[in-house]
């Protein structure tokens, strides 16, 4: 007759194979009902929401935040894909934020999709998930992150809010100094006839210090025959110039 200690290694097996497949989130269906009550019983899973799960160190109590935030981007990645296949992007603002390199968990994560539900669902320790139904993005202007399907830098920074570039300065200022020359930008601009966006765009690579990429927004859009006014988006201006730099690593 097998011992508990014998049942509670063939579960913990179970949840091995699950995690060399790559698996942040564990479905329910992933796992017998006796393996999951035997881990859940272990503290080698916690519940995100009804019928999904993520690993966690039997040490770690329930109500600890630190091994949540450690899986918070595998999870959504995984539930997305679970969910949605490849018909989903995360926002433009938020697709800034990871390019810059800013991996903190953000309270409410925006995720757009063609079938989204338009409402949010509640995750751990106050975090939450919105599932915007929307139309995806042109493929060109997609590209994919550590399993996130974002939005390329010069798209997520035409589809940025205004209110974003005072908002969160440096993930900003980090972004746009990864701009090293303008033809992306100025492609979509031109395609959208963002005159308003081009106008912002300009003054904010101005306000790091980049007048050459301000200027060429600037020309090419009047060349092309819209009325552009540049606008700093900034609440302030950066001590010293900003040079073109990579994103932090993610």
């Amino acid at each position: 007759m097998a011992q508990p200690r014998d049942k509670l290694a063939d579960s913990l097996a179970a949840l091995k194979a699950i995690q060399d497949r790559g698996l942040v989130a564990i479905p329910s269906a992933e796992l017998s009902r006796t393996d999951r009550e035997r881990l859940l019983k272990g503290g080698f899973i916690q519940p995100v929401m009804r019928g999904w799960y993520i690993p966690s160190g039997p040490n770690e109590p329930p109500r600890e935040s630190p091994g949540w935030y450690a899986s918070f981007w595998g999870f959504c990645a995984d539930y997305l894909n679970s969910r949605f296949g490849k018909s989903w992007c995360l926002s433009p603002e938020q697709s800034v934020h990871l390019h810059a390199g800013n991996r903190s968990v953000p309270r409410q994560l925006l995720v757009r999709s063609p079938t989204g539900g338009n409402k949010p669902i509640t995750l751990r320790h106050g975090t939450s998930l919105f599932d915007v139904r929307l139309s995806m993005p042109p493929l060109a202007d997609m590209t994919v992150k550590n399993g996130l399907q974002i939005y390329t830098l010069p798209a997520a920074l035409i589809g940025c809010s205004p209110r974003e570039f005072a908002a969160h300065p440096l993930d900003l200022r980090a972004a746009l100094a990864m701009v090293t020359e303008p033809s992306g930008l100025l492609a979509r601009l031109l395609e959208g006839g963002h005159t308003v966006v081009a106008g912002r765009l300009a003054g904010a690579f101005r306000n790091i210090g980049r007048d050459r990429i301000a200027d060429c927004i600037i020309e090419t859009m009047r060349t092309a025959g819209y009325a552009t006014i540049e606008s700093d988006p900034f609440a302030d201006r950066p001590p010293v110039a900003l040079k073109p730099g990579k994103s932090r690593p993610m």
